[in-house]
């Protein structure tokens, strides 16, 4: 039997350059960022208002949450999240609908 070629090791080839065709700064002049922000009530329990930001805005965690609704709780306001002014109006309503108040602000 004939002993076996020796294997030659093969490289990888090298990844490809990838330029982005969107330029970062002007997507935030056309869509600049707003700022949806919870206000403090005494209408709303800890637990409602937590289940409220759970539900309208999508991958915010229990702790992000919590968070953000005691930040409002002994500040008066938070931040809940910044983005384009179309998505925030969508977040501000829908936090709306479960009876909190909310308010829209440009993000500075």
């Amino acid at each position: 039997m004939a002993p076996a070629a020796p294997s030659t090791p093969t490289v990888a080839p090298a990844a490809p350059i990838v330029t982005p065709d969107i330029d970062l700064g002007s997507l935030t002049e056309r869509y600049p960022p707003h700022r949806v922000v919870l206000h403090n009530d005494d209408v709303h329990s800890m637990d409602e208002v937590i289940i409220a930001l759970r539900k309208s805005v999508p991958g915010l965690g229990a702790r992000k949450a919590a968070m953000i609704m005691l930040e409002a709780h002994l500040t008066g306001r938070s931040t809940v999240i910044v983005c384009p002014r179309e998505q925030a109006e969508y977040y501000a309503e829908r936090l709306g609908s479960f009876g909190l108040t909310v308010t829209i602000e440009p993000a500075e």
